[in-house]
């Protein structure tokens, strides 16, 4: 059986199996899928976080509560900008 995803508003997300893909896409998406249900549903889902950074799509596993950033790169750009306005006034 193929690893997959599902998603049930009720429940959130849970491991489910598919038969196997003949094309070798299929088996990367599956191995993918499979990554992703394991983190999702275990213990380090809760630690999943969307980076708070204007126009940063990325996720990122928060390593301590404060964490808001994915990358130094994104938070050093979000304080940039921050200073930059505050010079503006």
């Amino acid at each position: 059986p193929t690893p997959r995803l599902d998603w049930d508003p009720a429940t959130g997300p849970r491991r489910a199996a598919e038969p196997d893909a003949a094309d070798p896409a299929g088996a990367a998406l599956s191995l993918l899928a499979e990554d992703a249900a394991e983190l999702l549903t275990g213990p380090d889902g809760e630690q999943l976080a969307a980076c708070a950074a204007q126009g940063c799509s990325r996720w990122f596993l928060r390593s301590h509560a404060a964490r808001r950033w994915c990358t130094t790169k994104c938070g050093n750009r979000v304080r940039a900008a921050r200073a930059y306005a505050n010079r503006k006034k």
